[in-house]
């Protein structure tokens, strides 16, 4: 049954939520090493006459230390995967050192046997199993107690070591057992967090369903509506014909708003950007009867539905700008993919933008603000004697999950 266990554990469960944790993990785990190791070059270095030449291995262990926990943070240089078997080969190499620095020591009164606790908590975080947090602990409680035992100095029994050893041996479980604790609440908690997004992308796929079966459908029939009693009117009636203009205006703009929600909530069914662009961008042509052309370099991978979101509201309000204001004859969408990150550009060749534009309306500051939130940037070119204006947003892809 341990053995079933060890495997699942290192194979780890599609779509783990914990994964993410493994880099950090690893990233801690090696630092404290290297911690470790300069506090212990330091204390060979500082007086050498107390393991020398009584105990002339340890600086074998610390040159041990150091090649491991070498392997270890190279691995993570050159980016390569951080799994579960590293770190449980990690956690075998901490348990093998330790015991190893306590059994050609004096044993018993030797600090050393503090590093078991941290050690056994990085294991018990990354493998958050009863049954292997369990079995580590016992293993590492017997390697302690073992080397404790044939160290040099031994057990003195009459002083009441066996009871302080049992004491350090008992703090080892509860231990273990308190991290295992923390770490399933904050499992469920994250798990729960999970099953809320899904819901809310659930309500968001139906209400964009539900938008588009009725309002957009009522909207487009009103503007159609409205276009046609504006022919029929002609000029013959002033009043007449700027009340149509007027509310022909603001039906085409509903018609594109309830587009939005429409075509935005297919990101929620797991729509992938460009072809949600795209039929938005042929939403817009319909609407405005401004010609869109949308081109694409790199492939799209794999996006969060919040980096899928923000980079088509920004296309959205960029668009918005286009048929409201820059009086554009053509736009023009580009999204480009490299390893690292994406960017969005809308290019139009209208009138351009007036001075002091950052602060009229909301659609520059929400674009930017939906940037920012990508952790990206946003910048705009208009102006400086050239018609037209560019909006382009160049953010950092999300890093892939990692294997468990």
């Amino acid at each position: 049954m341990l053995k079933t266990h060890v495997a699942a554990a290192l194979q780890g469960a599609p779509g783990d939520a914990g994964r993410d944790v493994l880099p950090y993990a690893m990233q801690v785990s090696v630092w404290a090493r290297w911690a470790i190791a300069l506090v212990a070059a330091a204390l060979l270095l500082y007086r050498p006459e107390f393991w020398f030449p009584e105990q002339p291995e340890r600086p074998f262990l610390l040159i041990a230390l150091v090649a491991v926990n070498g392997l270890a943070h190279a691995r993570l240089l050159l980016g390569r995967p951080v799994t579960r078997a590293w770190l449980l080969l990690l956690s075998v190499a901490d348990v093998v050192l330790l015991s190893a620095a306590i059994g050609i020591g004096p044993g018993f009164d030797r600090f050393v046997f503090a590093a078991y606790y941290p050690a056994l908590a990085m294991f018990v975080l990354v493998f958050p199993s009863v049954w292997l947090a369990l079995a580590w602990t016992s293993l590492t409680a017997a390697a302690c107690a073992a080397t404790t035992l044939i160290a040099a100095d031994g057990l003195d029994f009459e002083a009441g070591d066996e009871r302080a050893l049992l004491g350090r041996i008992a703090a080892m479980y509860v231990l273990a057992l308190c991290v295992l604790l923390i770490t399933r609440l904050e499992r469920e908690r994250r798990e729960a967090a999970l099953v809320r997004e899904r819901r809310l992308h659930q309500e968001r796929a139906e209400l964009s369903q539900e938008v588009h079966s009725t309002i957009a459908q009522t909207a487009y029939l009103l503007e159609q509506g409205i276009r046609r009693a504006r022919g029929l009117a002609g000029e013959s009636n002033e009043e007449l014909t700027a009340a149509l203009d007027a509310s022909w205006s603001l039906s085409t703009a509903a018609v594109w708003e309830a587009r939005r929600l429409a075509d935005s909530g297919r990101l929620f069914e797991g729509r992938a950007l460009r072809p949600t662009l795209w039929g938005h961008c042929e939403t817009f042509e319909r609407v405005t009867g401004v010609p869109v052309s949308l081109s694409q370099s790199g492939t799209e991978p794999p996006l969060p539905v919040e980096t899928r979101g923000r980079l088509f509201a920004i296309a959205h309000n960029a668009l918005t700008n286009a048929a409201r204001h820059a009086q554009a004859g053509e736009v023009t969408v580009r999204l480009d993919f490299w390893a690292d990150r994406v960017r969005l550009s809308i290019a139009d060749d209208g009138v351009g933008l007036p001075d002091g534009y950052q602060d009229r309306g909301r659609g520059f500051q929400g674009m930017a603000a939906d940037a920012e939130a990508l952790g990206g940037s946003l910048t705009v070119q208009s102006g400086n004697g050239t018609p037209g204006t560019t909006i382009t947003c160049v953010a950092p892809l999300p890093k892939p999950e990692p294997g468990g």
